[in-house]
């Protein structure tokens, strides 16, 4: 089951496609915003987002 914070910072960032945008729009910082990102694709064994480090 997501977290309520994981579900929130999965579907910004899926609109956003940026992680600072992500940070400012949920007021996290950008750390957090990875954390619950590689948190997620650990539990599903894959990447969520195709990512550089210039674009998601």
């Amino acid at each position: 089951m997501l977290e309520r914070v994981e579900a929130e910072v999965f579907l910004a960032l899926a609109e956003e496609l940026h992680f600072g945008r992500t940070a400012e729009r949920l007021h996290l910082t950008t750390g957090r915003v990875s954390q619950v990102v590689r948190k997620l694709e650990r539990r599903i064994g894959g990447p969520l987002f195709d990512r550089t480090s210039r674009s998601v």
